[in-house]
């Protein structure tokens, strides 16, 4: 087997520095192994394109949804499995294709090579693998970012501080035969069930249907945001009449802004232009799965 492995240093609290020594333990003669660290933002995508050009058997994500999402990104229609080991804080894509947060257990995996082929969701350039958000999900994931606990009670902290101060912009949704037009609180677009430490804003997503699930919110007064943050840890968030929800295989969304912040898989980014189109990428790349 040749297999070359991306990992992501400070991922889990620096867990992801002992990777190594556990690949070493689970491959022996007659593998080819091939370890690369990343060392900023984006550097994932450069590595996995230079990896690309060897041709491996499988190239296999040691990080959070970030990381695992930049490799992916190059992974596109590529012939090579994606392997996943989860190490970071949320592992939402890990945790809906129920690989296991346990180490040795993942690596397990890869020697298997059981795999699966799954969609992606595309906003402009960008790939998702497993959700992307606008309004207080962005918010929030902006927020979580500048915070010091990397679990999930930054997390909520985050989300607590965008419950006091997010503040609506008006966005225009059009896809299919519905347009809708409100300052929107919560615009969610889901290729997974999962979007990490066990929560879902799209709990009857598939990951390998052909669809993107959606969830549009309008605004919400203080006491209506609780109450949604309630049906959501409930998972009954279809339930509440101010929110819209449905399959797409596009979607468009303008903003009343002359930009747009969103998070993609986990990662807060800022589109300097005040249009998106999502659409879905069917089979978009192969992973290994349990």
């Amino acid at each position: 087997m040749n297999i070359e492995f991306i990992i992501n240093p400070i991922a889990g609290k620096g867990k992801g520095k002992y990777i190594e020594e556990k690949v070493k333990a689970h491959f022996h003669d007659g593998d080819t192994v091939k370890i690369h660290y990343t060392a900023y933002p984006g550097h994932a995508v450069i590595i996995t394109q230079k990896i690309l050009l060897r041709a491996p058997d499988i190239i296999v994500a040691c990080g959070g949804d970030g990381t695992i999402n930049e490799v992916a990104h190059s992974l596109i229609h590529s012939a090579i499995p994606l392997g996943i080991i989860p190490i970071g804080s949320g592992n939402g894509l890990a945790a809906h294709l129920k690989i296991p947060k346990n180490t040795d257990k993942a690596l397990q995996l890869l020697k298997k090579a059981n795999t699966v082929s799954i969609d992606a969701g595309q906003v402009n350039r960008y790939y998702f693998f497993s959700n992307m958000g606008l309004g207080i999900d962005a918010a929030v994931i902006g927020r979580y970012e500048k915070v010091k606990q990397r679990n999930l009670w930054g997390y909520i902290k985050a989300g607590l501080w965008g419950i006091r101060n997010y503040r609506p912009a008006v966005y225009k949704v059009v896809w299919e035969e519905k347009l809708l037009k409100y300052p929107f609180f919560f615009l969610f677009c889901s290729n997974s069930n999962e979007a990490g430490y066990g929560i879902s804003f799209t709990p009857k997503a598939k990951i390998n249907d052909g669809l993107l699930d959606v969830l549009c919110v309008e605004s919400l007064t203080f006491t209506q945001q609780l109450y949604f943050s309630l049906l959501v840890l409930i998972r009954k968030i279809h339930t509440y009449r101010k929110a819209v929800t449905g399959q797409i295989s596009s979607l468009e969304i303008e903003s009343s802004e002359p930009e747009l912040h969103l998070q993609i898989d986990g990662e807060y980014k800022t589109i300097r232009e005040n249009k998106i189109k999502i659409a879905v990428v069917k089979n978009a790349i192969t992973v290994i799965i349990p």
